[in-house]
Formats: structure tokens, sequence, C-alpha cells
């Protein structure tokens, strides 16, 4: 008996994990930035992805609704190398005075926004810039990885940003990649 209950669980968690790799969403390749990372994401559901520049420092990308649905605000991913952050791991790693700088960036020196701190699903460290309207309609997410400053921004101009445009960002930041190079 105990070996049937054995076995009947052992296939129950095998089922389980092919399960989870078969939920797992696709990853799709951005381009390789300075010879030195290939970029890779998942595209969020419901949207799809159009890369108008690339080149060795970085790269711009449009992320906008699949379908045309209004509703849903284009983001604008840009991923670019940045010489200040040449020696930073992670966002994690850099100073408040280093902070300070990305937020006086924002308009006004960065008086009329607000900043708060969040972290991807890998504890990396992401900042959000929302302008100062209640609820706001910009908002910006960034992180350092690598030296390499990567930032999505969301304007809508109709209808007011929620914490689920955040979220979607947040998750889209997990589940980047930059894959080294091979030599």
């Amino acid at each position: 008996m105990k070996k049937i209950i054995a076995l009947v669980l052992a296939l129950a968690l095998t089922m389980a994990c092919c399960a989870a790799l078969a939920e797992s969403a696709e990853k799709t390749e951005l381009g390789t930035l300075n010879g030195a990372f290939k970029l890779q994401c998942v595209v969020p559901e419901g949207y799809e992805l159009t890369i108008p520049q690339i080149d060795n420092e970085g790269l711009i990308a449009l992320l906008s609704a699949a379908d045309g649905d209004e509703t849903k605000p284009d983001l604008y991913l840009v991923v670019e190398f940045d010489e200040l952050y040449y020696d930073i791991k992670r966002m994690n790693d850099m100073t408040e005075e280093q902070l300070d700088e990305i937020i006086q960036t924002f308009p006004d020196n960065g008086e009329n926004v607000t900043v708060s701190y969040s972290e991807t699903a890998y504890g990396t460290k992401v900042m959000i810039v929302k302008d100062s309207n209640v609820p706001p309609q910009y908002m910006a997410v960034l992180s350092v990885y690598e030296g390499y400053m990567i930032e999505i921004d969301i304007i809508d101009s109709e209808e007011f940003l929620s914490d689920e445009e955040i979220k979607l960002c947040i998750d889209f930041f997990s589940n980047m990649d930059f894959i080294p190079a091979k030599d």
C-alpha cells in the first residue's frame, strides 16, 4: 500500500512539474547589447513588441496592445548603457546620492514627482517615479543592471494609471534576461 501511495505522489509531482513548464511563457529575443549581453524578455499577455531602434549601446522598444485595445497603455522600454553606472551590478548597490541623481533627471528636477521603490521577483530594486497628479498619468519604472539603465515609461493622457500597470512593469523586469554573450 505504501508503494502505491509513493507512486501516486511521484506521478502527481511529475505532472505538476510538466504543467508548470508548459505554462511558462516563451521569451522573445530583443537583441545583443554592445556584444556583452543578449537581451530577452516575456512580452506581457495581450501586448505586442516592436523595436524601432537597437545599436551597440542600447535599444528602444514599444509594447502596445496586440488587439488595438485603447484601454491598455503603451509601454516604452529603453535599455541603455550608462557610463556613470559602469561598475554597478544592480540598483540595490547604488548609494542614496546616485539614486537622487536619477530622480533629478525627471521634470522640474524631481520636484513634481513622487518616488517609491519595489523589487522584482528576484530581489532587484526598482524605482517607481510618478507624476504628482492623483492618480498619476505618467509613470516610469526603472532599474540598473550591469551598468545598463532599464526604464519603462507609461504615459496615458486619457486614463489614470493604476497599480496594475506598476505590477505589469515589475513583472516585465522580473522576466527580462541579460544573458552574457559568448566570446
